[in-house]
């Protein structure tokens, strides 16, 4: 069976997200034809040589098979696609729409989906809505090895676009059926409900290096983290957004659900990279600004880990 739209998908990005997409890509019954543009010479050279483990949550190891890994000068050579995904990092997810626009095909559709917020927007400027949808991925993966990934699992993810048929979503949305992915008329509270929760979580969890359950267990973490979440509500609401649950009850949900998990910012302290604190917190404090609404909490989490990210790298 083959997908009546998107028969030639891109994945932009290897790490964590673009891996798990990839996997869900390739498990999916259309079969899509699976291409992942990989940037690092030396992991595009391992993984097209040895492949890549999924390690499901139950234990299980699969060999992620069917992906067609390629670089940057592959990409002439292949062609057009019927559907990009951009699974780069935030503050990546820019550049990497402008280096691949031109093999989207004329009928093709980008998908962002990166943590935080703007990169949607940035990709909007360039597109146009006619040619841009986003996700949001509730969906836990790290990298256990230089070609290994676990796979936590996660919930219902939320897929959107401004201007893009429902039949088109959803028929990318049945391309990433293992992932629950649901297609919504309004994607804004959601993208707004997991920046509320990943300001309150991914900063905590990675200024003390802790587990994402500390949040809840400590009374000090939680009380920060429901200023966090207040502020972040504030600021929703001055853009018109209201969030489909309660954002502080959402916290604790995914606190407790990932309880034994390390959040994405914590991993990219520990393995010495730059985090996407700018796009969560640092996009509530300037939107805050626009709006006229404080937001003291959250301007101090940024700067604090601003300087754990000079730290980690002068180390």
């Amino acid at each position: 069976m083959t997908n009546e739209y998107f028969k030639k998908v891109l994945v932009v990005g290897s790490g964590n997200v673009g891996v798990l997409l990839a996997y869900a890509l390739v498990s999916s019954s259309t079969r899509p034809s699976v291409y992942v543009l990989v940037r690092n010479p030396q992991y595009l050279k391992l993984f097209r040589d040895e492949g890549i483990k999924i390690i499901t949550a139950d234990g299980t190891s699969l060999r992620l098979e069917g992906v067609h890994f390629i670089s940057y000068d592959d990409l002439r050579k292949i062609g057009l696609f019927d559907l990009i995904i951009v699974a780069t990092k935030a503050y990546d997810s820019l550049e990497a729409v402008k280096q691949v626009r031109e093999f989207l095909g004329s009928g093709g559709v980008l998908v962002t989906c990166q943590n935080g917020l703007r990169s949607y927007e940035e990709a909007l400027e360039i597109l146009g809505p006619s040619k841009t949808a986003t996700m949001v991925l509730n969906h836990g993966v790290y990298r256990v090895g230089n070609r290994e990934f676990k796979w936590i699992g996660g919930s219902t993810s939320y897929l959107g676009g401004k201007g893009i048929s429902r039949e088109l979503l959803s028929s990318i949305a049945s391309l990433l059926e293992v992932l629950s992915v649901q297609v919504v008329d309004d994607i804004e509270p959601y993208r707004w409900l997991k920046l509320a929760v990943n300001a309150a979580i991914n900063p905590l969890t990675a200024l003390y290096e802790v587990k994402n359950k500390l949040i809840i267990i400590d009374e000090n973490l939680f009380k920060i983290a429901t200023m966090v979440v207040a502020e972040t509500q504030r600021v929703a609401e001055k853009y018109g957004v209201v969030m489909p649950v309660d954002p502080l009850k959402e916290v604790v949900r995914v606190a407790e659900a990932t309880g034994e998990n390390y959040s994405s910012m914590l991993q990219d302290i520990i393995w010495g990279k730059r985090t996407e604190v700018d796009y969560i917190n640092g996009e509530v404090v300037v939107r805050g600004r626009r709006a006229g609404v404080l937001t003291p909490v959250n301007e101090v989490l940024w700067l604090m880990i601003k300087y754990k990210e000079s730290l980690k790298r002068m180390t």
